[in-house]
């Protein structure tokens, strides 16, 4: 039937008919609430994208705009920035992605204004103080962030 965000509508469970008033399928749509909540939270973004979390010192980006490290910001690797001959005018420039840490639950949203020169294509760099919000117990780098949102095809 297709996939969203990795998942095989097939793996799903089967919701109960209009009918129905068992308990079994009572839990199984409880269950289906339950493993698509983090989804619902992270909205307007949808996860799209999993990937490394880094920080940095943010300053001028590649957006053409000044940032600081008490900002929530975010920097996108060169291949999910493809910036054109000025990246000024990028359209992700300035639009809102969520962040989301399936290890801790947490869960943030943060403004593109650069790119990750150094990143893999679905890592992230973060100002330092949303990477603590996201990441308190990170130590600089975190494998398996989740993040998307409409800009970035997600």
């Amino acid at each position: 039937m297709g996939n969203f965000v990795g998942l095989s509508w097939a793996a799903l469970p089967d919701l109960p008919s209009s009918n129905s008033k068992s308990f079994l399928d009572a839990i199984k749509m409880f269950h289906f609430l339950l493993s698509t909540l983090p989804l619902l939270l992270l909205s307007p973004s949808v996860i799209a994208y999993t990937g490394d979390m880094t920080y940095y010192t943010p300053g001028l980006g590649s957006c053409g705009t000044y940032s600081d490290s008490n900002q929530d910001v975010v920097a996108l690797s060169v291949p999910m920035m493809a910036n054109g001959p000025n990246p000024n005018t990028n359209p992700k420039c300035g639009t809102i992605i969520g962040i989301w840490n399936p290890q801790t639950n947490r869960k943030h949203e943060a403004t593109i204004v650069d790119t990750c020169w150094a990143c893999k294509r679905e890592d992230i760099d973060v100002s330092e103080s949303l990477f603590k919000k996201v990441a308190p117990n990170g130590d600089g780098r975190v494998h398996g962030i989740n993040w998307g949102g409409p800009a970035v095809g997600g």
